[in-house]
């Protein structure tokens, strides 16, 4: 039986920033909903304003651009030195994604079967020329797709209005049965609790928006395609993730596979999710596509091999390949000079 892999620990490093921005973005998101204590706090813009197709869209309608929105040049620098790493760790919409996508089951095989390169994925770059080409217009329908706009627009209309109505239904039932042993009640501690939700997390009024139903829906249809496809809003709609792979095709850090080394078992595929991996039928080519790769690192935790290593841009193949190891504490370099075995 053959050794389980040691996850990566690049990977549970990824997971945790994940995790991190995607609570920052909940957190001020419920800076902007009116609560008991009327205030707003915190840089509630802050994922807009490092966003480069907001910023980009701006600069096309109005050739004008909003000081704070040039924080988005930070996020192209770090595209250009590891191409679309912004789409696996920072950004909460793909870490939505993520979660759901691990949640799907199934075979390995058929993971395998989808796991590579899908030449459809090339339909959300017509989706960002199309944008920008409204853009260049002034016609502002950028928001309709801009992930966190997306995102933004989904909790605001229908799953906050949900999450609302289903609390205070929830914690007047709880008040209105009183269920407990003896003198120990519930409400004794579902009130305390209650009136922490009123005045932090809870609404003043239920909200209500018209077409919240049709928002809804849609955002349950983009969150369960991710059981069909990992990451399918990333691989195939997405234009922010389109506009980062044409900014981050050539960078300077990238993954390259040892084509010495691969046997061509295609375990890299099992846990990609950005589907960057150039499948040519049953064979994974040793080039990956870096406008696809999210940098998610799950393919140097499943290759059984130590194949798949992190190497600079200016590398040969025939050359020096660099790998990070994963048994080792902290990072270990290691040169593999191609053709040392011969000699």
């Amino acid at each position: 039986m053959a050794k389980k892999r040691k996850t990566y620990w690049l990977v549970r490093l990824r997971v945790i920033c994940q995790t991190i921005f995607l609570v920052l973005f909940f957190y001020l998101f419920l800076q902007t909903v009116y609560h008991t204590i009327n205030r707003t706090q915190g840089p509630v813009k802050l994922f807009f304003q490092i966003d480069p197709l907001l910023a980009l869209n701006e600069w096309l309608a109005s050739h004008t651009l909003e000081r704070a929105m040039m924080l988005s040049a930070v996020t192209l620098v770090v595209t250009l030195l590891f191409g679309r790493w912004f789409c696996g760790w920072v950004c909460p919409f793909g870490a939505i994604h993520n979660l759901f996508t691990s949640l799907r089951g199934g075979p390995a095989k058929a993971k395998l079967e989808v796991g590579g390169y899908d030449s459809l994925q090339k339909l959300k770059y017509y989706v960002l020329g199309g944008l920008l080409a409204a853009g260049l217009a002034g016609v502002n329908i950028i928001g309709w797709l801009d992930p966190f706009s997306f995102l933004f627009r989904s909790l605001t209309t229908a799953v906050y209005p949900a999450f609302n109505r289903g609390i205070v239904v929830l914690f007047t039932w709880i008040y209105n049965v009183n269920p407990g042993v003896g003198p120990v009640r519930v409400t004794l501690v579902s009130e305390p609790v209650y009136e922490f939700l009123r005045g932090h997390v809870l609404a003043v009024q239920q909200p209500f928006y018209y077409g919240s139903m049709t928002i809804g829906v849609l955002f349950l249809l983009v969150i369960v395609l991710n059981f069909f496809r990992a990451r399918f809003w990333c691989r195939y709609v997405c234009p922010l993730g389109a506009l980062l792979g044409v900014v981050g095709q050539r960078p300077l850090i990238r993954l390259r596979m040892d084509a010495e080394e691969c046997n061509d078992c295609r375990l890299c595929l099992q846990d990609c999710q950005g589907g960057a991996a150039q499948q040519n039928g049953k064979v994974v080519r040793a080039e990956w596509r870096p406008a696809e790769c999210f940098f998610c690192l799950n393919c140097i935790s499943d290759c059984p091999r130590d194949a798949v290593g992190i190497a600079a841009a200016g590398a040969k193949k025939d050359d020096t390949l660099v790998t990070l190891e994963r048994d080792e504490v902290g990072i270990a370099a290691k040169a593999v000079k191609k053709g040392s075995a011969e000699r």
